[in-house]
C-alpha cells in the first residue's frame, strides 16, 4: 500500500477518534460542535474515499471506479477545505459577520475544482488529452495555499486569544502548529521520500480538523448555553481592543429573589428584548444577573428609556407576573484603561443608584472624584481589616422569664484611623472583596481576648453568653472549626459562654454538613442561634430538625404583626410551634413600649432591641444591667 493510502487511513482514524469523544462528552446539543461532528464526517469521507481510490487503481478492472472515488474526493476535498477556513474563523473572530470579503476567498478553490473536472473530462473526451498533469496539481496547489493560510493564521489567533483558551488545548494548538511546520519543511526539501502529494493534503487536512475542534471548545466555554451570549472572558477581550467605545452594564436588582427557574426564564426573556434593541452590537453575561454591551462609539442612551419603558410592565411566567427593576450604567471606555478596571467603574456606579429611582448612570468628572474617594475609603477599610481594627459593641439580649439582660449580641465595629466605622457601611464593601470571614475571625479573636482580660482582672461578665455572628463560608470549613476549639482553648474561656449565630444560608447551602458541624461544636459546648429568621428559606421542618438553642425572629414579622391579626396570628403559631420542641425564640428590632407589650402576648423567651440596649462596649453594657436591676 502506498504512503498516501496509509496517510489518509490514519487520519482518518484520527478524525473517528475525535467524533468519538464528542460523543463520550455528551456535547450533542451544542450548535458549535454539531458543526464540527459534520466537517469532521466530511473529513472521514474524504479520506476513505481517498484511500479506497488509491487502493482501486492498482487493479485493473476497478480502475474506473477508481476513478469515480478520485473525483468525489476532490468534490468533497474542496467543500471541506472552504468550510474550514470559513468555520475556523468564524470561531476564532466569533462571527461570521466579519469575513466579509474572505467569502469570495474561501470559496474560490471550490469553483477551481468545479472547473478543473469539468476541462478534464472535456479534455479527455474531445482531445483524448489526460488532463491529470498540470491542471491537477495547480488544483491541489490552491488548496494546499487553503490550508498553509490555516496553519499560520490560526496559531497567530490562538496566541491572540490565548487568555479565554483552556491551557491544555493552547499546547496541542502549538504542537499542531509545530509539526505542520516540520512536516512541511520536510515536504519542500525531501519531497521524493513521499510517494505521492496526497499525503501531504491529508496532514493539512488532519491539522485544520484538530483546530477546528479545538476552537470549538473554545467557543463552548465562552458561550454562556442558556442565552447564548459571549461570558465574561470574551468580554475581557473585547473590551481591551475597544478603546473609545461606549460600554453598558445593565444589572438586574434583587435577582436572587427569584427561583432558579423563574430567575432562568426572566433572564431569557429580558435578553431575547435586549437583541432586539441591541441587534447592531455584541452583548455578554459577565454574571448571573449582568450584561454588558460594547456599542461602539456612540454616546446614544436613547435605548435606555425603551429597555425602562418596556421592564415597567410585569414579566409574566407561567400565568405569574414579575415586577424586574433593571438599572444600567455607562462608561465610555478610555485608552490604556484595562477591561477589570472599566467594568470595575461600571459595577461601582450601578452601586450609586442600587437604592434609588434612577434607572441609568453615566461616568462623568463628578462621578470620578466620588468613586475616588470611595475606592479610598474602601482601601482603608480592607487595610483595617487586614491590621485586625475590629472592635466588639454589645447589644443586651433580655430575658422575659428572668426581667433583665442574660445575653448579648457582639456587633462589629471598625477602628480607621480612630473613626469608628458602622458595619452598614464595611459589610458591603467586605462581601464585595471576599473578606468578611476575616471579618469573623477578627470579631471571634477580640471578644475571646476581652473575656480573656475580663477574666484575669476579676472583673464580673453580667450574661450567661455572648453570640458572635458566623458566615456559611466559615462555619462548614472544618479546618477553622479545629481553629476555634484552639482559640477558645487557648484564652481559657468556657465554651458555653460561646455562641455562634449563622443566617439559613448556611442551611440551604450544605444541610448535612451544618448539621453534623452544629452537633460538633454543640457537644464542645458552643450553642447556636438562627438568625434572620422568616427572611429567606424559613422552611420550618429543615430548622427545627437542626440542634438550635434559640431562633432569632427577624424585625419583619414583627413589623407584618403591627399592621393586623391575621399576621399576629401567624407569628403566634411560628412561636408556639418552636417553643414546643424546646428551642428558645426572640424577636428582634423591638424598639417602643408597644412592641415590647405586644411581643410579649406572642410567650417568646427573649427580646433584642433599642428598647433595652443600643450597642456599647463591654463596661458600658454592664452598667446598663446594674442599673436595670
Amino acid at each position: 500500500m502506498p504512503y498516501s493510502s496509509w496517510g489518509d487511513f490514519i487520519c482518518g482514524a484520527f478524525v473517528l477518534i475525535i467524533i468519538i469523544f464528542h460523543f463520550l462528552n455528551k456535547s450533542k446539543k451544542n450548535t458549535a460542535l454539531k458543526s464540527v461532528l459534520f466537517i469532521l464526517v466530511s473529513v472521514l469521507s474524504f479520506n476513505v474515499l481517498h484511500g479506497v481510490s488509491d487502493l482501486l487503481v492498482y487493479n485493473k478492472v476497478t480502475l474506473k471506479l477508481a476513478l469515480i472515488f478520485k473525483y468525489l474526493s476532490i468534490i468533497v476535498f474542496s467543500i471541506i477545505a472552504s468550510g474550514f477556513e470559513i468555520y475556523c474563523l468564524g470561531v476564532i473572530k466569533d462571527t461570521t459577520k466579519i469575513l466579509k470579503w474572505h467569502y469570495l476567498i474561501l470559496v474560490l478553490p471550490v469553483l477551481w475544482n468545479i472547473i478543473w473536472l469539468i476541462i478534464n473530462k472535456i479534455t479527455n473526451i474531445c482531445f483524448e488529452v489526460e488532463g491529470n498533469t498540470i491542471i491537477y496539481h495547480v488544483a491541489y496547489c490552491l488548496l494546499f495555499l487553503c490550508f498553509i493560510f490555516a496553519m499560520i493564521y490560526m496559531p497567530i489567533m490562538c496566541l491572540v486569544y490565548k487568555r479565554g483558551i483552556y491551557p491544555s488545548l493552547f499546547k496541542v494548538g502549538l504542537t499542531f502548529t509545530i509539526f505542520s511546520a516540520l512536516f512541511g519543511i520536510f515536504q519542500f526539501f525531501f519531497s521524493f521520500f513521499i510517494n505521492n502529494n496526497v499525503f501531504f493534503t491529508s496532514v493539512f487536512l488532519t491539522l485544520s480538523t484538530a483546530y477546528t475542534y479545538l476552537y470549538s471548545r473554545n467557543d463552548l466555554i465562552n458561550i454562556d448555553q442558556m442565552t447564548n451570549l459571549y461570558m465574561r472572558n470574551k468580554c475581557m477581550d473585547d473590551l481591551t481592543a475597544s478603546d473609545g467605545a461606549s460600554v453598558y452594564m445593565l444589572e438586574i436588582m434583587r435577582f436572587h429573589h427569584f427561583s432558579s427557574f423563574t430567575g432562568d426564564q426572566i433572564l431569557i426573556e429580558i435578553v431575547n428584548f435586549l437583541k432586539t434593541i441591541f441587534n447592531k452590537y455584541t452583548m455578554y453575561r459577565v454574571s448571573s444577573n449582568q450584561i454588558i454591551v460594547i456599542v461602539g462609539k456612540s454616546d446614544d442612551i436613547s435605548k435606555i428609556s425603551l429597555i425602562n419603558q418596556e421592564f415597567r410592565k410585569p414579566i409574566n411566567i407561567q400565568g405569574d407576573d414579575y415586577s424586574i427593576d433593571i438599572k444600567t450604567s455607562i462608561i465610555i471606555k478610555k485608552k490604556n484603561e484595562t477591561a477589570e478596571h472599566t467594568v470595575y467603574l461600571l459595577e461601582k456606579m450601578i452601586n450609586q443608584i442600587k437604592d434609588t429611582n434612577e434607572v441609568f448612570i453615566v461616568y462623568s468628572s463628578e462621578m470620578k472624584r466620588k468613586l475616588e474617594i470611595e475606592e479610598n475609603d474602601t482601601n482603608k477599610i480592607i487595610k483595617a481589616i487586614n491590621k485586625g481594627s475590629v472592635v466588639p459593641y454589645y447589644q443586651g439580649i433580655y430575658s422575659i422569664n428572668d426581667e433583665k439582660i442574660t445575653w448579648c449580641e457582639a456587633l462589629a465595629r471598625l477602628n480607621v484611623n480612630g473613626e469608628i466605622i458602622p458595619p452598614s457601611k464595611f459589610i458591603p464593601i467586605l462581601e464585595n472583596h471576599r473578606c468578611v470571614n476575616k471579618l469573623d475571625r477578627n470579631m471571634l479573636c477580640q471578644v475571646l481576648k476581652e473575656l480573656k482580660s475580663m477574666n484575669d482582672s476579676g472583673t464580673r461578665v453580667d450574661v450567661k453568653g455572648i453570640s458572635i455572628n458566623f458566615t456559611a463560608e466559615d462555619i462548614l470549613n472544618q479546618s477553622f472549626i479545629d481553629e476555634i476549639k484552639q482559640m477558645v482553648k487557648n484564652q481559657e474561656i468556657d465554651p458555653n459562654m460561646i455562641s455562634f449565630e449563622i443566617c439559613e444560608s448556611v442551611i440551604i447551602s450544605n444541610f448535612q454538613k451544618a448539621k453534623e458541624i452544629m452537633e460538633e461544636l454543640n457537644s464542645y459546648g458552643i450553642k447556636f442561634f438562627l438568625d434572620d429568621f422568616g427572611t429567606g428559606f424559613s422552611n420550618l421542618k429543615a430548622v427545627l430538625s437542626l440542634p438550635f438553642y434559640l431562633i432569632k425572629i427577624d424585625k419583619s414579622l414583627l413589623d407584618a404583626a403591627k399592621e393586623n391579626t391575621r399576621n399576629q396570628q401567624i407569628l403566634d403559631g411560628v412561636v408556639k410551634a418552636i417553643n414546643s420542641i424546646g428551642m428558645k425564640t426572640l424577636i428582634e428590632g423591638v424598639e417602643t413600649k408597644e412592641d415590647v407589650e405586644l411581643v410579649k402576648n406572642f410567650g417568646v423567651n427573649y427580646i433584642q432591641g433599642y428598647y433595652y440596649h443600643k450597642p456599647s462596649n463591654m463596661t458600658e453594657l454592664n452598667k446598663t444591667i446594674e442599673e436595670k436591676v
